[in-house]
């Protein structure tokens, strides 16, 4: 497995002159974000898929009645 990219490493490509290594590594920590943040959703998700809100509403659920002309 690669080793991951730290934005240290973006700010001494950076300062090494060199800019392609820069746009490199700025995808990269771009895209270990990405990949953190939907495998918090996905967890979120899994924790919540099939229970039913708690819902302590006093109002009925439909509030319109249907009438017959």
């Amino acid at each position: 497995m690669a080793e991951a990219v730290t934005v240290s490493d973006v700010v001494s490509m950076a300062f090494e002159g060199n800019p392609s290594g820069v746009k490199s590594a700025i995808g990269d920590v771009l895209q270990q974000k990405v990949m953190i943040a939907l495998q918090n959703k996905k967890k979120d998700f899994a924790q919540t898929f099939l229970t039913k809100p708690n819902t302590d509403s006093k109002e009925p659920e439909s509030s319109g009645e249907i009438e017959n002309g």
